[in-house]
């Protein structure tokens, strides 16, 4: 399943007698997998005490209003790649592993989103496999998109005021 995110419109001038901006970025799609691992992530950036806030696997599955069932591999995957750190048991729970500002946006994407190009040319055979230049010129983009979310880090995402209030609602 794909969830088609808004990303801000990448503007170009076309020139004529007066400048007209020109939405040429439409929108970018990521997995849900990777946009219910932000979410979980950006949940506890926004917390009091991030790098101390004990929260449930169901308590973020609830406020997202997602399956239980799926948060629980959201957890787990973001616990073995080192983004949170989980515990078990009665006071168990997850929280980040790392302080919020140190955590770069394009870091997390890399490690969610699948490792395939952004063009499938093995599945079904092309004759122009290995000599596209549009493969090459997607694949610099995919890459380029990433680069560009290291510019964030999950404290500013995580900044949004609305996701700090309904973390005061919830808590």
């Amino acid at each position: 399943m794909k969830c088609s995110h808004p990303i801000p419109p990448l503007l170009l001038p076309l020139h004529g007698r007066d400048t007209i901006w020109k939405d040429v970025a439409g929108t970018m799609q990521l997995t849900r997998f990777s946009d219910l691992s932000l979410r979980t992530l950006m949940y506890l950036a926004s917390r009091e005490e991030p790098m101390d806030a004990m929260v449930t696997a169901r308590a973020v599955s609830t406020l997202f209003n997602v399956p239980y069932a799926h948060m629980v591999k959201v957890v787990h995957r973001l616990g073995q790649q080192g983004w949170i750190i989980t515990t078990k048991g009665e006071r168990g729970g997850l929280r980040l592993a790392r302080s919020p500002e140190s955590i770069r946006i394009g870091d997390v994407l890399r490690s969610t989103e699948p490792e395939h190009a952004v063009i499938d040319c093995f599945t079904q055979p092309c004759p122009l496999r290995g000599n596209c230049l549009l493969k090459n010129a997607l694949d610099e983009g995919y890459a380029a998109f990433f680069t560009r979310m290291n510019n964030f880090t999950l404290a500013e995402v995580a900044s949004t005021p609305l996701l700090k209030d309904l973390v005061a609602i919830s808590a």
